[in-house]
């Protein structure tokens, strides 16, 4: 689908490098033939406002004028935080975009409107060979957690699972301290793109076969990413860890103050869950209650001391909504693809 539908323009290079407009702008003089219907790539907002200022941008919204482009849609290429910096980008050009005509759309808010929220173009071309997989239940172990970079909150998952003695109910990745299912060899020069490759495409249906529920440990608060959804792809409960940035004294000091840091954050997870929500997808599985900052780690202790029948059976809504889940987030992702006028299978 997007690798047969190649962007007219990538205002990034191909590995996410970023300021690729900045350091490039005499790559954007030259007059060129935009098709009527322009897709374009990004990974900054500042990219975009920078372009739209070149000669090829001007020339773009004149083509949008002179109707001889129908259609511009600028799509973001992996997941990114859109701080206020960005956000004030925007506002100077949120005017062209009040043009029906050109649309762009974000991993994280621009504003809190849900409509242009969704998963990066990187993310949904991996994803893509997923959306007519499904899996049959033959667990083996309580949980999947893969995780790969080293992030602060995956740190405390690992502590959080090896100090309570259920790294054994799970099928565990944490790559950066080179733990890895059915993986053996990790020669530090070939070990990042095989293991991923590996893990994330060639042996992942297994994984979710021979689970009953997944914990995503989201880099930070960004939840439109892959880590959300492969399990709704699989139709597959999930749980999100988030426990670097949430306690109980974090509660007290908002009931204080009205502010803290950490539920700002978490105010955001909460935020993402209500994204979810808006498209028709409920994301809260197991009954959570989530005004209870340990609910999560609570859940994951009342699952793992629970056997595989118990579960399925008093837990039979969550994995029905799991499944409902996964035929709206095909329908949500096809729909996109028809919006963004790109031929989906």
């Amino acid at each position: 689908m997007l690798r047969d539908n190649k962007f007219f323009l990538t205002l990034c290079q191909e590995d996410g490098t970023y300021h690729h407009i900045e350091k490039n702008l005499n790559d954007y003089n030259k007059e060129i033939i935009y098709p009527e219907v322009t897709r374009i790539s990004y990974h900054l907002i500042k990219d975009v406002y920078l372009f739209l200022k070149t000669p090829q941008g001007q020339q773009l919204l004149s083509d949008v004028d002179n109707k001889k482009v129908f259609k511009v849609i600028f799509l973001p290429y992996e997941p990114y935080p859109i701080k206020y910096y960005e956000q004030n980008i925007f506002k100077k050009i949120k005017h062209i975009f009040d043009n029906k005509k050109i649309s762009i759309y974000c991993t994280d808010f621009l504003s809190n409107d849900f409509t242009n929220l969704t998963h990066g173009t990187v993310v949904l071309e991996v994803m893509q060979k997923f959306l007519q997989t499904n899996v049959s239940l033959n667990p083996s172990q309580h949980f999947l957690t893969l995780n790969k970079r080293k992030k602060m909150e995956r740190v405390t998952l690992y502590n959080f699972l090896e100090q309570n003695n259920l790294l054994k109910k799970g099928i565990c990745s944490f790559l950066w301290l080179k733990q890895s299912p059915d993986l053996d060899v990790f020669d530090e020069d070939k070990y990042d793109g095989h293991i991923q490759k590996k893990l994330y495409v060639d042996e992942i249906k297994k994984f979710y076969e021979q689970t009953l529920f997944e914990i995503v440990a989201p880099s930070g608060t960004h939840l439109i990413s892959e880590k959300t959804l492969k399990p709704l792809l699989f139709g597959k409960p999930f749980l999100i860890w988030n426990y670097e940035f949430l306690n109980f004294k974090d509660f007290h000091e908002y009931k204080i103050s009205g502010f803290s840091k950490q539920v700002e954050i978490f105010n955001r997870t909460l935020f993402y869950f209500n994204w979810y929500k808006n498209i028709g997808i409920d994301i809260n599985y197991f009954n959570l209650d989530l005004s209870n900052p340990d609910c999560v780690k609570n859940k994951i202790k009342e699952l793992c001391n629970m056997s595989f029948l118990n579960i399925k059976l008093h837990y039979k809504e969550t994995f029905e909504k799991a499944k409902t889940n996964q035929k709206l987030i095909r329908k949500f992702i096809k729909q996109r693809f028809n919006e963004w006028h790109i031929s989906n299978a």
